[in-house]
């Protein structure tokens, strides 16, 4: 009887997982709406970011570390941003956050740290 338990309990997770097929296909969509371009991902000692449009006086650049620690904040203003990655960015994974002039949040991703 348990094993018949069991093949219910895992058809009801297949069943549930094709029931959230559609989910992925709506986030790839979204995908295309970033707001940011970033590259060299790995990075080694600078990180250059292009944006969809200029983006207004007082937006800002903040990164993280993958612990949560922020580590540096750049001003950004226009379409194009370098920003020279400091010692503080060793070897690992980082989070930078794009922040309108209010603070609120534009848009977050993760890249990587190679020395």
């Amino acid at each position: 009887m348990k094993k018949y338990v069991a093949i219910l309990l895992f058809s009801g997770f297949a069943v549930a997982a094709t029931a959230q097929k559609g989910g992925p296909a709506s986030a790839t969509a979204t995908a295309t709406d970033k707001v940011v371009n970033f590259f060299p991902n790995p990075a080694a000692s600078t990180l250059n970011f292009e944006f969809k449009s200029a983006m207004p006086k007082g937006s800002s650049l903040q990164f993280f570390s993958f612990l949560g620690r922020k580590l540096n904040s750049v001003a950004v203003s226009g379409s194009r941003q370098v920003v020279q990655l400091s010692d503080d960015f060793t070897t690992g994974i980082y989070i930078f956050q794009l922040r309108d002039p209010n603070g609120r949040l534009v848009e977050t991703n993760k890249f990587q740290v190679a020395r």
